[in-house]
């Protein structure tokens, strides 16, 4: 029993000791600026780890042939600005305690800053990267720029996080430029960028502006379950490849005038809290496919052109800003996916609304008659209503007003008895019978006749069975051929 207790001791005393040492960090070695300077002019190899550089670090405007390695390391003053680092720059882990300038850079090799946390401003103003370049779960305290930077490789900046606002305006990727998972919890600014790769943006979040304006994604691109929560702007941007935001959430105003997507887009499953401005948009396919629109949210179609726009009618309806060549266009892209029922409910509507807007005169009068009459040609159903309404309302003025004879006999066309037929009474239904006939083939019932003025009423009738049946034919053609 003394045994187990010494031993249980002996463990507790152990892991005494050992704990503080497995929660405390590796202190930092000290290595001066001078020394890495001396080391880079002299040819000589430059590899640290867990260091902390003392003193200014300054490599400006030299040409460094020799590989960079200095990770988990802490720098204080430094400048690269117009450096040329003809080998690979490996800065993994380390932190930049003040701002760092990358202005003019060139990376002939590739250059990995992953996990890197830059606490001051980063400028990679005009820098050139040759070689593959890696931004991985960096972290950027402060504003960035790499504004007219070239990537010739891929560059990753997969799950960065960029605290202040970050300028990649005029840059250019050649290749693969990704950005999954980064959070942009400032404004980001893409304008008049060039993203000639594929492009990855999925999963990323945008806290404030995002600024798209112009910019050329050459290849394929991919929002996908992307949140942007300030205001959005991708106007006059141009998508050549495959444009995919399907599960993005927009909170603010989404803002694709004058946009280009000369592929598929797809906004499946996203959310528009707010409007949708299409407005002088190019759109060879744009798929909204259980995409949801916050309350009051418009979607501007106005002067848009599109080739194919896949989104149910009842969702666009009470929604829409147009003009007369949008619902022209709609009414075609939806003969052209078949949807008959949306194409002919647009084009009523755009009917009813051009009619309200009309002034008064013969235009309208006409207009108003074939809104009645057939829908616009759109409703097999009023041609329909007015047939039955017709027969219906005719036979119950000639009943009530006992407007019909019948002859005694049949085939005699005189009375043997006058007296007894002006005492008949036909009943309602002979005159709905009358009416049915009048109204279908102008001609009475053999043995019935009106009297009196109901003879007009017949004659009018008749006419007015040309009209309704000849509108049903044609409407209901026009359903049945397509």
């Amino acid at each position: 029993m003394v045994a187990i207790s010494k031993g249980l001791l002996i463990m507790l005393l152990a892991l005494l000791l050992v704990w503080p040492a497995q929660g405390a960090e590796e202190p930092l070695s000290k290595v001066s600026a001078a020394e890495i300077v001396s080391k880079i002019r002299s040819g000589e190899p430059v590899d640290y780890q867990n260091v902390s550089v003392e003193g200014y670090l300054d490599l400006k405007g030299l040409d460094v042939k020799q590989a960079i390695k200095i990770t988990d390391s802490h720098f204080n003053a430094t400048s690269f600005e117009g450096t040329t680092f003809e080998k690979p720059l490996d800065f993994r882990g380390s932190t930049f305690q003040e701002n760092v300038s990358f202005v003019r850079a060139r990376f002939l090799g590739d250059c990995n800053f992953g996990e890197t946390r830059f606490l001051g401003q980063a400028v990679f103003w005009a820098s050139r990267f040759e070689g593959f370049v890696s931004f991985m779960d960096a972290e950027f305290f402060d504003e960035v720029s790499f504004a007219s930077s070239q990537f010739n490789e891929e560059a990753k900046f997969i799950a960065s996080i960029f605290h202040r606002d970050v300028e990649f305006d005029s840059v250019q990727f050649s290749k693969l430029a990704s950005f999954r998972y980064a959070e942009f919890l400032g404004g980001v600014s893409f304008d008049s960028a060039q993203l000639a790769g594929n492009a990855h943006f999925g999963d990323a979040q945008f806290n404030g502006d995002a600024i798209f304006a112009a910019t050329e994604f050459g290849n394929n691109v991919l929002f996908r379950s992307s949140q942007f929560r300030g205001n959005i702007i991708f106007g006059l941007a141009s998508f050549e490849g495959l444009a995919d935001f399907s599960g993005t959430r927009f909170k603010e105003v989404a803002f694709f005038g004058g946009t280009r997507f000369l592929d598929s887009a797809y906004f499946i499953d996203a959310v528009f809290e707010k409007d949708l401005i299409l407005d002088g948009a190019r759109i060879y396919s744009m798929q909204l496919d259980n995409a949801t629109f916050g309350d009051g949210v418009m979607i501007n179609l106005k002067d848009a052109d599109f080739d194919r726009f896949v989104v149910r009618w009842n969702i666009l309806k009470d929604r829409l800003v147009f003009n007369g060549a949008t619902y022209q266009a709609l009414v075609k892209n939806y003969k052209n996916l078949e949807w008959f029922d949306d194409a002919d409910d647009c084009y009523y509507q755009y009917r009813r609304i051009t009619q309200d807007q009309e002034p008064w005169g013969w235009i309208k009068f006409i207009d108003i008659i074939a809104w009645l009459s057939c829908g616009y040609g759109v409703r097999v159903s009023y041609s329909v209503f007015w047939c039955i309404f017709t027969i219906l309302f005719f036979g119950a003025v000639f009943w009530a007003g006992n407007g019909m004879r019948r002859f005694e006999f049949t085939g005699l066309e005189v009375p043997i008895v006058p007296e007894k037929i002006k005492d008949q009474r036909v009943s309602m239904i002979d005159a709905f019978y009358f009416s049915t006939a009048m109204f279908t083939t102008s001609q009475a019932p053999v043995n019935t006749y009106p009297v009196g003025f109901y003879k007009h009423l017949a004659m009018i009738e008749g006419i007015l069975g040309w009209f309704f049946l000849g509108l049903f034919v044609v409407v209901l053609s026009g359903v049945l051929i397509r």
